[in-house]
């Protein structure tokens, strides 16, 4: 069942996160020993953001898991990619940046893909429509 499906995702999810909790931080330790890269702690200034970017960051994965168990992996993916498209044409508003012709292009190409992955779904198994859409 579907929400069955969304509690397995929320259930890797989390394990996902213990795993990285308990077992990932050994290996920065050892690039900081090592001299490979340096550790620091954020400054005060900084804390807020870095919580954040980590708070939003965890419920980006766990609303990505909980989408591609209650949809399709593909139909995800392919909406992800929306947010570059999406994020130019907010710089361009918001802050008036402008893009170059190869980016607008591209933006359309993922929007068209989008819709024709959507298109395909929508119209699978319809009589009318061409078996290879």
């Amino acid at each position: 069942t579907p929400l069955q499906a969304a509690l397995d995702a929320c259930a890797f999810t989390g394990w996902m996160g213990v795993f990285n909790l308990c077992i990932l931080w050994i290996p920065i330790l050892v690039m900081h020993a090592r001299g490979i890269h340096a550790f620091a702690l954020p400054t005060p200034d900084s804390l807020p953001l870095v919580l954040l970017d980590a708070t939003l960051e965890g419920a980006f994965a766990s609303i990505l898991v909980l989408a591609i168990a209650l949809s399709s992996p593909l139909f995800v993916t392919v909406g992800t990619v929306l947010a570059i498209p999406t994020s130019a044409f907010v710089d361009s508003v918001v802050n008036g940046l402008s893009c170059q012709p190869q980016s607008l292009a591209g933006g359309g190409l993922v929007v068209l893909g989008f819709m024709g992955v959507n298109l395909a779904g929508l119209t699978e198994g319809v009589e009318g429509w061409p078996s290879w859409l």
